[in-house]
């Protein structure tokens, strides 16, 4: 609730200069706190009977969260209608519809967009496969695409009641953990101050890590290897942690249970990306990524109706440490990106060595299902904090993933002080 507050109306108190600070510490002390929380405890989830009562208490809160939620986004979709050829306020949902629209023609989806004549040839395609893929779908069968990235995070809300749900007793316990993920995504709607439900498709990615944080505690080596493609696919945030995650489940699973996870993970980026993108054109993956330095850099330069000296409008909405390298480094916007871009890039490798340090070191005495989790908050925290575009959407799925902490933290979960861990993975 602190995260969901600080990048809504707290963002607005503070200001400016102090949000961004005041946002990336927060963060840093949920996760460091959960860790803390749980470091050097015994943990037992409890898996009680799945019967009907469950069942149909899920079935209840989607049903009114979807209807109150879905009637927010219907009134978005009204006023705000989308032209894929003529993008307006941002060309994330545009560039995903030109990216289907060549997919379907028989076209190769990752070259220059010509599509849109008023803008001239400027833009190479930067989204990875499984952001505009599941888009097909609703070109197909007429919908709006905003209803399908929608869709996508209630499949994550039920994903995680499924897991969740069995784990206690007590049905008050349970009553908040189905009106918690509703709640987050209403006071998103309610306060979209950014634009999020109009011009981007956020949501899909918030319930893509949804379900990854999630999966950490499923026993199915699929379900880990899926959670862990629809990530790696979609956006490269997490790209940097997965080696964590491997570290761990080397350490304290099956071997098999490793090269399992590893072969899902593989045959998924080979299938969707590999085999009839990247092989078609190699040099697409680094085409997207100059194009996104491009991008970058302009976002340091004052646009055009601000005023001389005045901060870049795309860095000075509050979030994101991007500000204050644009204020305290001296330099042009490509020498201020450049210091951002590889201060961003240090932290983040800093974050995993230290994480694989101190689990190894740590190992007997903490729960690495709580571990993989903690440390996923922590590096999704420093990489959108410190992130060359700090637009506010995309900090949605760093809020999210906090819901199977709070499930911990709120359930009954059964821990004691223990010098040996546990893992409802682990045998050697």
């Amino acid at each position: 609730m602190l995260e969901l507050w600080l990048l809504g109306y707290g963002r607005n108190q503070f200001g400016i200069m102090w949000s961004p600070i005041i946002i990336l510490i927060s963060g840093l002390i949920i996760g460091i706190g959960f860790l803390s929380f749980f470091n050097g405890k015994k943990i037992e989830l409890p898996r009680h009977k799945f019967d009907q009562k469950r069942s149909g208490a899920i079935f209840l809160a989607t049903f009114f969260g979807v209807w109150k939620c879905g009637d927010l986004l219907r009134t978005v979709i009204r006023d705000f209608p989308l032209d894929f050829h003529y993008p307006v306020g941002s060309d994330g949902i545009h560039q995903m519809g030109i990216m289907v629209e060549r997919f379907r023609n028989g076209i190769f989806p990752y070259s220059i967009i010509t599509e849109w004549p008023d803008l001239g040839p400027y833009l190479f395609p930067t989204y990875l496969p499984l952001t505009w893929m599941p888009y097909i779908i609703p070109d197909v069968l007429g919908f709006d695409y905003r209803w399908m990235g929608f869709a996508i995070l209630i499949i994550g809300f039920l994903y995680f009641f499924y897991k969740v749900i069995p784990w206690n007793r007590s049905w008050v316990i349970n009553a908040v953990l189905l009106f918690l993920p509703f709640l987050f995504l209403y006071l998103f709607q309610k306060n979209d101050t950014q634009s999020i439900f109009r011009f981007s498709v956020e949501t899909m990615i918030a319930g893509y890590y949804l379900i990854l944080a999630t999966a950490l505690f499923s026993k199915s080596n699929l379900m880990r290897g899926v959670a862990l493609l629809l990530c790696v696919l979609s956006r490269y945030s997490v790209v940097l942690w997965v080696p964590l995650f491997f570290f761990v489940v080397f350490f304290k699973e099956k071997k098999t249970n490793l090269f399992q996870i590893g072969g899902w993970l593989t045959l998924g980026i080979l299938g969707f990306y590999v085999i009839p993108f990247l092989a078609e054109d190699p040099t697409i993956f680094k085409q997207g990524y100059d194009y996104h330095t491009q991008a970058a850099t302009i976002s340091f330069t004052p646009l055009p109706w601000q005023q001389v000296g005045e901060i870049p409008a795309v860095i000075s909405n509050g979030f994101g440490m991007a500000i204050y390298f644009d204020q305290f480094i001296d330099g042009t916007a490509a020498d201020k990106l450049w210091f951002l871009k590889n201060t961003h890039l240090s932290l983040l490798c800093l974050t995993i060595l230290i994480s694989m340090i101190v689990f190894y070191k740590t190992k007997d005495k903490m729960d690495d299902r709580i571990f993989l989790l903690g440390t996923l908050k922590v590096y999704l925290v420093i990489f959108y904090n410190f992130i060359q575009i700090p637009f506010g959407y995309l900090f949605l799925p760093m809020v999210f993933i906090s819901l199977p902490m709070m499930a911990l933290l709120l359930g009954q979960v059964t821990y004691k002080e223990e010098q040996l861990s546990f893992s409802s993975n682990n045998k050697k």
